[in-house]
């Protein structure tokens, strides 16, 4: 019997999207949803798989903890929600399930609840023929900046928080054996978490940067139906070896999980006199890019370098790799 071609994640998604459980999700595609009970909950989940996100050879046990939380984190960063709770849930082949795994595993998994004011409710542990980490949190503090804004006008800016390209340089060197140096072994192993969303009072609608920069700016231009213009050389790589290293601009476009946030901005969030003040510029939103326009029916993102068009990469992201 011949097999027929896997669906891509976005068609999954499609499909999830469309089922009649789905039909009142007030927050659809986007990094959270929400549920009413005493107060609004917000929810959000997401899972490490060894083979498909990492391999073991290249993350020690608090390395793994660290990430799965900062992915986590990050969902709930970029929407201005603070989680409270969490689900942990564990399945792990046997050579995983031992001491000198599970215990630093947890232990820092722990020190970043408690840092964070998150208590650890329940979950479940599994024995698995592949190792699957997967972490749910729930949080009801802040304001929810959504991926569709509201009020969202051309000349609003495309900013962006953190940096990009870090990862998919480290993975790459990863790959081929090559020893990192510790910030660049940090970029893939220990993605920078902020603690709290500055300047959100000027932003609109936010996405973060799990997918490929490409692939979150076309979201976040899809969900507003607003056409965007982005400056390539206004990005922040992760860290100065990024840009000598990569085949700029598509590499960078391609760049994916440095889990910096994406917004759109009122053009007030430059004049923000708190904007830099602890000297640390990746801790402030930086401009790349404006709305040119609004309410269109074919939401696109055109990219530039050096006022020059260009083409972004033809192979679109894709978390089953």
């Amino acid at each position: 019997m011949r097999q027929t071609k896997s669906l891509t994640e976005a068609a999954i998604i499609r499909l999830i999207g469309g089922l009649s459980a789905s039909a009142a999700n007030p927050l659809k595609a986007d990094d959270i949803g929400y549920f009413r009970g005493a107060k609004r909950t917000y929810a959000g989940t997401d899972s490490l798989i060894a083979g498909v996100h990492f391999k073991h050879e290249w993350l020690t046990p608090a390395e793994i903890a660290w990430k799965l939380f900062a992915r986590n984190w990050s969902d709930f960063l970029c929407k201005g929600i603070r989680p409270h709770a969490a689900l942990l849930n564990l399945a792990l082949t046997p050579e995983t399930a031992q001491p000198r795994f599970v215990s630093p595993f947890l232990r820092s998994l722990d020190r970043l609840f408690t840092s964070n004011g998150i208590t650890l409710i329940g979950g479940d542990t599994a024995r698995s023929s592949n190792d699957a980490f997967t972490l749910s949190l729930f949080g009801t503090r802040g304001k929810l900046l959504p991926r569709c804004g509201k009020n969202i006008k051309p000349g609003d800016l495309i900013v962006q928080l953190g940096g990009v390209g870090g990862s998919d340089y480290a993975l790459r060197r990863l790959f081929k054996k090559v020893k990192l140096t510790a910030q660049e072994r940090a970029c893939f192993a220990k993605p920078r978490i902020f603690p709290a969303l500055p300047q959100s009072a000027f932003l609109k609608a936010t996405i973060d940067q799990s997918d490929s920069v490409e692939k979150s700016l076309n979201l976040l231009s899809a969900a507003n139906s607003a056409n965007f213009s982005i400056d390539l050389e206004a990005i922040r790589p992760s860290h100065h070896r990024v840009l000598a290293d990569l085949a700029f601009p598509s590499q960078i476009l391609s760049a994916a999980e440095d889990l910096a946030v994406f917004a759109i901005a009122s053009p007030a969030i430059l004049r923000d006199p708190k904007r830099n003040s602890g000297g640390d510029a990746s801790a402030a939103f930086r401009a790349v890019g404006k709305v040119e326009s609004i309410r269109t029916r074919s939401p696109r993102v055109k990219y530039y370098l050096a006022g020059a068009a260009v083409k972004p990469p033809r192979d679109a992201f894709e978390h089953f790799t």
